[in-house]
Order: structure tokens, then sequence, then C-alpha cells
């Protein structure tokens, strides 16, 4: 019996194999390459908190040498990786990093503190970043107070498992995810152009055109035969909902830029020192 693991068998092949064969290349061919694999994702997991401080740090410290002209202006944060601290950083941990600089370093109090994302699972942090990502998207300075981002809040600072809660409301708020690879639902962004335009509708056939056409979609919605008419009613207090906590989010000061990091201070006319490369000699 050959224990190649490059011969593809089919199944005809394999159930035919005497038992002890079969047994064989199983542990060959499932056990110790799969083994393998459990075994380096837990070896990853147990530095991923450590790793996802490591890289919001080193966002934000780019974000300050950039600014005050410590690197070069058209260093990417990539390039800066690479060339500082030996290496670019995975999607993976860089998005863990985001989600980390804005709930917890975002503002004078943090919405979710350390100690409960040191708390939490590698598995429940990742299920909770694309939904902290989509709301900071979607509702802009206002999203440190709408109903999915405080229900994450919820989530990571209850005691016990939060990964099957936050994969309900990730399910809730984006029902495409999954099936679609985790693209968001292009509502937002039509919305936001719609807006757009008649923000910038001009005084002719085009502006009539646009003014119409409005007027048409708010018609439509009374003629929908797929919503029950109840649901208006209580889109309407949730729409009065969302007006309130986007007037309770300006109050909030806001302390840090789109991606959490802190508004760097003024460089100084002194040049800086030039930075050696990771590794170089000293």
């Amino acid at each position: 019996m050959s224990n190649k693991t490059d011969v593809k068998l089919t199944f005809a092949e394999i159930t035919a194999m005497p038992r002890g064969d079969r047994y064989a290349l199983f542990t060959v061919n499932v056990v110790k390459p799969f083994g393998q694999v459990a075994k380096a994702k837990e070896a990853v997991d147990d530095h991923m908190h450590n790793g996802m401080k490591l890289t919001a740090s080193l966002k934000r410290e780019y974000a300050t040498m950039l600014f005050a002209r410590e690197i070069p202006p058209d260093m990417t944060e990539a390039k800066f990786f690479t060339q500082y601290a030996g290496g670019d950083v995975p999607p993976r941990v860089k998005g863990l990093a985001t989600f980390f600089n804005a709930v917890t370093l975002t503002g004078a109090e943090p919405l979710i503190p350390e100690k409960f994302i040191d708390a939490a699972s590698v598995t429940s942090l990742e299920a909770a970043a694309p939904i902290i990502a989509t709301e900071r998207k979607n509702a802009g300075e206002a999203w440190m107070v709408t109903p999915f981002t405080l229900e994450v809040v919820d989530a990571l600072s209850t005691p016990g498992e939060a990964t099957k809660k936050l994969k309900a409301i990730r399910k809730r708020q984006n029902p495409k995810a999954d099936d679609a690879g985790g693209e968001e639902t292009p509502t937002a962004a039509l919305l936001a152009l719609l807006l757009a335009r008649i923000g910038s509708a001009t005084d002719d056939e085009n502006g009539y055109l646009l003014f119409t056409g409005c007027q048409e979609m708010a018609d439509k919605w009374g003629t929908l035969k797929a919503i029950p008419a109840t649901r208006f009613a209580e889109w309407l207090a949730k729409r009065e909902a969302a007006a309130k906590a986007k007037a309770a989010a300006e109050k909030i000061k806001v302390t840090h830029g789109n991606d959490g990091v802190p508004p760097p201070t003024a460089p100084t006319e002194k040049p800086a020192e030039k930075l050696e490369p990771a590794g170089a000699a000293s």
C-alpha cells in the first residue's frame, strides 16, 4: 500500500482497501496534516491578543510619525511595517487591531474596557470586528451609539461565551454576509449616492427628473404588498430613535480619527533622527 498523499484516490478504491491499510492511510492524510493545522491555529490564537495590541500601537505610531515628518510622506502603512517592524501585518491581525483601536482607545472612555477584550476569545473578537466595521461605515460619527454597536458592547461585557450572540447580531445586521463572502449590502452606498445627487441638484430638467423620481419612490411605499402595513409605524419610530442617537453622538467629544488614531501633535521644525530598519546594525 502506498502512503503517498499526492495521489487522488477514488472512493471505490478507498472502500476496496484492506481495513488496516485504510486506517493507516487515514493517519497519513487526516490525523497528521490536519492535526498540525489545528496546532498551528492554536499557536496563532495564543499570540493574537498581544499581536492585535502591538499592531494597534504601531498603526498609531505610523500616523504620528507621518504627520511629524519623521518618515517620508509617501510611505504607506504596509511599507512602514515592513521596513521598521520586520514585516507587514496579515489582514486578520490588522482587522482586529482596527477593532481594538475603535472600541477601546476611541473617545474619553472606552466603549469596551481592555479587560473585557482580554477575557474574550479570539473567535468572539473576530465575530465582533466586522459588526463594528459596518457600523462605522454606515453611521459615521454616530456609530458608537447605534443599536448594533451597543449589542456588541453588551455581548463582550457580559460574562460567558459571546460568539453565538455576536454571530446572531451579524446575521441581523447583514443577512447576506455569509452567503456573499462577507460583502456588504449596497443599500447604504446607494442612499449616500442619492442624497449626494439631491444635494447637488440644479434648477433644470435633470433637477426636475430627480425631484419627481423621489416623489414617485415615496408614493411607491404605499403600494408595497410584501411589507405589513404595521411595519411603517415601527420604522418611523426606529427612524426617530436613530435621529436621537445621532444627536447624542454629536455631543460626544471625538478625540480620534476614522481609524481610532488620535490627532498627532503639530510637527516641529527640528528634523528627526533617521530611523534604522529592523535588523540593521547599530
